[in-house]
């Protein structure tokens, strides 16, 4: 008897559940892979041909098909296993995947020539299936071409599919098929082995420990919502993990993905009832929702199993499934907010910056404005760390101006300051505390042009430079601010070094003073004329040295200045003048002076400039 197989069709079901369904490859392989799994291979060996004519063949080491097999089951579209077979599970006691059993026409999507090899029990049928040929019959019926027919063999049980007339023009990519087929299931391991080459697939554990920034488990760490969506989820078996990123995840990542019988069943979705957030560029999660396709019957999976049918709703678990996924992803959201807030001004705090203390100094008129400026930024997930630290202290800088207090008084109504109204008062000050540091520089430019007329003009030390440096100290450094007249340790020092001792042109001791951070300056200041040789510097280091040894107070640090416009040009002098840096003595010229005093003030006057003209500000 001439044994034949038989595939009877519908050409728009073929189309429209396969070559229109499938068209990229790892959900496509997503489906033999199933069927490898339901017949209990243990190893899966998947080869992905390149060049002119690609070719894929899968090939596993399950139970196999009979002839009969084949065609009764196999080829018959739209037959559901588990309630033909009236069980859910292998014979090895696998929970089965198949459902539909519509997968095996996801091969057309991707090439129009596939080949079936199986083997049982010692015999081999192998059979071929061409698209164009069965869209060119008329009668709804396909017989394949056969290639051998219940052949004994000693090779063992398995069945093998080649997929060939691939119109794919580029080559395979592996990596991303390995991690298109891992993302859909949690079946792989020792007992399941699945081989793309020379890959084996494991489970997904894309994120690791060091990934994610926040995790919470369900039903664990979410007893505070809802009682009866807790008790739905508990009653239902549903469990899972959200994760939260410490920067926004690639989309492929973003959302939460469900598992139903360690098979996907829904591919990543935000379960977001309020609206789209930033959260969901944080936030991964995965759920095992095994309830979902329990039933025989019932079936609650979309075709392709990239979505459950949420729109059915009829199906009154699937809606309360939507609601409590929904309430935990709000949940999350209300956490992630939280604790991301907490670790912000956490990691000020470790830079000194301590929010919530400063806050508290304001008085009660500054307040509400400061807490809506801070909780902006570190509410603003798309502020990071650095960002923040830096937006943190340009707000405590604004609360020292006259004018940020001038520039608020204009806000009529405080209390509806949102985030977004909040930032751009922060770069709106931007402007105005640049224009503040203008004036300051351009009012310490003319002071500087002021002391370069004392100079040339050669003005007397002691009646016009001195007392004028001890007004502006910052030309002789941009650090200090103010001095203090240090009149213990100048009466110390003249006590110990007679003005007798020194001849009359070096006989000075100009001034000693100390800054705001307590540092204590030993300033001398020789005439433009006066040259600086050894012998000066001799003389400072002497007085540094002094008052270190027989220190009259707590003195943390001693800083010494020789400011003169001639330098001894010998080796000697030169090196003493490089080494005296090390040890807290600077030797200036009164150009060096006026250059860096310039240049440190200007740079404000040039930010002012560059703001104004990039945000057209007259």
């Amino acid at each position: 008897m001439d044994k034949r197989l038989k595939f009877t069709y519908d050409i728009n079901t073929i189309d429209h559940l396969g070559v229109k369904l499938y068209t990229m490859i790892p959900p496509m392989l997503a489906e033999l892979v199933s069927n490898a799994w339901d017949a209990d291979a243990h190893n899966v060996f998947i080869r992905l041909t390149n060049g002119d004519k690609k070719q894929i063949s899968v090939q596993d080491d399950g139970e196999g098909m009979s002839f009969d097999e084949l065609n009764e089951k196999f080829l018959r579209i739209g037959r559901n296993r588990r309630e033909d077979l009236k069980c859910d599970v292998s014979a090895e006691g696998r929970p089965v995947l198949g459902k539909k059993g519509l997968g095996k026409l996801s091969m057309f999507g991707i090439g129009h020539k596939i080949t079936i090899t199986s083997i049982k029990d010692g015999f081999k049928n192998s059979f071929v299936m061409d698209y164009n040929d069965i869209h060119n019959r008329d009668k709804g019926e396909y017989e394949p071409e056969m290639l051998c027919v219940d052949e004994a063999t000693d090779e063992k049980s398995g069945t093998c599919i080649t997929i060939d007339d691939i119109s794919r023009k580029t080559d395979f990519d592996l990596e991303n098929i390995e991690s298109g087929l891992r993302s859909r299931f949690k079946i792989f391991s020792g007992d399941f082995v699945v081989h793309i080459g020379d890959t084996i697939v494991i489970d997904d554990c894309s994120i690791s420990e060091d990934s994610y920034q926040f995790k919470w488990i369900f039903p664990d760490d979410y007893k505070d919502i809802k009682d009866d969506l807790l008790k739905f989820g508990v009653d239902k078996g549903v469990v899972g993990t959200i994760y939260t990123a410490k920067t926004p995840l690639k989309s492929a990542q973003q959302g939460i993905v469900l598992f139903s019988r360690k098979k996907l069943v829904q591919e990543n979705k935000a379960f977001d009832k309020r609206g789209n957030d930033n959260f969901f560029l944080y936030m991964s999660g995965s759920f095992d929702v095994d309830f979902v396709d329990a039933d025989m019957h019932i079936d609650n999976c979309s075709t392709d199993r990239k979505s459950l049918a949420w729109d059915n709703y009829d199906n009154s678990e699937l809606e309360k499934l939507k609601a409590l996924l929904e309430e935990i992803v709000s949940a999350s959201q209300s956490k992630w907010r939280k604790l991301r807030k907490e670790k912000k001004k956490e990691d000020l705090r470790k830079k000194n910056i301590d929010v919530d203390k400063w806050l508290k100094s304001l008085s009660p008129a500054e307040k509400p404005l400061a807490e809506k400026l801070v909780n902006a930024v570190i509410d603003n997930n798309n502020i990071d760390e650095a960002q923040t630290e830096d937006f943190i202290d340009h707000i405590k800088d604004m609360y020292g101006f006259k004018s940020f207090q001038d520039f608020t008084a204009e806000l009529e109504e405080m209390d509806k300051l949102d985030d977004e109204t909040a930032i751009k008062l922060l770069t709106d000050w931007e402007i105005i505390e640049a224009k503040e540091y203008a004036k300051i520089s351009l009012g310490r430019i003319e002071t500087i042009n002021q002391f370069e007329k004392f100079i040339k003009n050669d003005e007397s030390e002691t009646k016009v430079i001195q007392k004028f440096l001890e007004k502006f100290p910052w030309i002789l450094d941009a650090k200090m601010s103010s001095f203090d007249r240090e009149v213990r340790y100048s009466t110390l020092l003249k006590e110990n070094f007679p003005e007798e001792k020194i001849p009359e042109h070096d006989r000075r001791l100009d001034f000693l003073c100390s800054d705001n951070n307590g540092v204590v300056h030993i300033i001398e200041l020789k005439r433009p004329s006066v040259k600086i040789t050894e012998k000066q510097l001799s003389q400072i280091y002497d007085y540094v040295d002094f008052l270190e040894q027989h220190n009259p107070g707590n003195i943390e640090k001693i800083e010494g200045y020789l400011i003169s416009d001639t330098m001894a040009d010998d080796t000697k002098t030169k090196k003493m003048i490089k080494d005296a840096e090390r040890g807290g003595i600077y030797v200036k010229s009164y150009s060096d002076l006026l250059t860096e005093a310039r240049r440190y003030n200007k740079q404000y006057f040039d930010l002012y400039e560059e703001i104004r003209e990039r945000d057209g500000v007259q």
